[in-house]
């Protein structure tokens, strides 16, 4: 096996991992761990969602076979140019396929806290406590909670209102299942669907689940296409950390599966495409409540009306975003 390491700051780094995906085995993003900030008496300033985080990321791309070094190159010398930033020094190594790669990059994964949501991978020791903790260690599915989406998420499942708690909840492309874990501790009796397209990503969240005591219903799907997601009762909260073109893609799904008076939070978008996504979903009535994440990463929480229609027509084309 190989292994490709850059490092870029945090809000550059994805552009860079999703350039691998088509290419590598595994692609993961690492924010390198920083020193807690500290206030009076020492003690944490008030948690906000970069706190621990360096802004610094590792990317790193596994590859069962010797990968065409020129092509990638080329690949990521495209990404830096859109970026209008020089290529960061490109790291190879070849490595055994027994070694232990979630210990290996352990000390790259701080612990991450997101309003009242602590993510603790298991090394990390001395961490303040938090109302609630979600363990999760560095594994083949994406989220661990250093990037801006999910952090974003995070912080808007806890800016609902006053409302009655969500009873049901989607989690559409859940990866390691960290929002939809994080969801069932926040909302501990509603029922959560949560989906992936990947098998082994599926098996991942199902472990991560149980290894946080929680319940939650992990399925394979292509989007909505699965019966425990398309039918029976609609969903109080939908959750969709993906990108830009499947946000696009799945908009008329998410807004006729929202139960009246429901949330849906999206990230996973650049801030030039929030435009044209906002767009497409007010067609549907939906109302953009809060945002969060950060200048380069939106995430997006919005509202479907009580009295909105559960069925839509096809929706006409919407202002061009940039595409991904």
């Amino acid at each position: 096996m190989w292994r490709l390491a850059l490092t870029a700051e945090a809000t550059r780094a994805d552009a860079y991992a999703q350039a691998l995906e088509p290419m590598a085995a595994v692609v993961s993003v690492y924010e390198v761990a920083s020193t807690p900030q500290h206030g009076v008496g020492g003690q944490p300033d008030d948690w906000s969602t970069d706190i621990l985080m360096s802004g610094v990321c590792v990317v790193e791309a596994l590859f069962e076979a010797p990968p065409a070094t020129a092509d990638l190159t080329d690949a990521l010398a495209e990404v830096a140019t859109g970026l209008k930033q020089p290529l960061p020094p490109l790291a190879w190594d070849e490595v055994c396929d027994d070694t232990d790669w979630v210990t290996q990059s352990r000390g790259l994964h701080p612990a991450i806290r997101a309003g009242r949501v602590l993510i603790k991978p298991s090394h990390v020791e001395g961490a303040p406590p938090a109302p609630v903790t979600v363990r999760l260690d560095a594994g083949r599915a994406f989220g661990t909670g250093g990037h801006a989406t999910t952090r974003g998420c995070l912080v808007l499942m806890q800016r609902l209102g006053t409302g009655p708690n969500p009873r049901r909840i989607a989690d559409i492309g859940t990866g390691s299942g960290l929002l939809a874990i994080a969801a069932a501790k926040l909302y501990p009796q509603a029922h959560i669907v949560a989906s992936e397209i990947d098998a082994r990503a599926r098996e991942v969240a199902d472990y991560n689940a149980q290894a946080n005591g929680v319940r939650m219903h992990c399925v394979v799907a292509d989007g909505w296409r699965h019966r425990d997601l398309a039918h029976g009762p609609r969903f109080d909260l939908i959750l969709a950390n993906l990108l830009y073109r499947p946000l696009l893609r799945l908009s008329r799904p998410m807004a006729e599966r929202l139960a009246p008076g429901g949330a849906l939070i999206l990230a996973g978008l650049l801030s030039g495409q929030e435009q044209a996504l906002l767009h497409r979903f007010r067609g549907y009535g939906l109302i953009l409540e809060a945002r969060a994440g950060d200048a380069d990463w939106p995430s997006l929480l919005l509202r479907k009306p009580c009295g909105t229609s559960g069925r839509f027509q096809a929706f006409p084309s919407s202002p061009s975003g940039n595409a991904r």
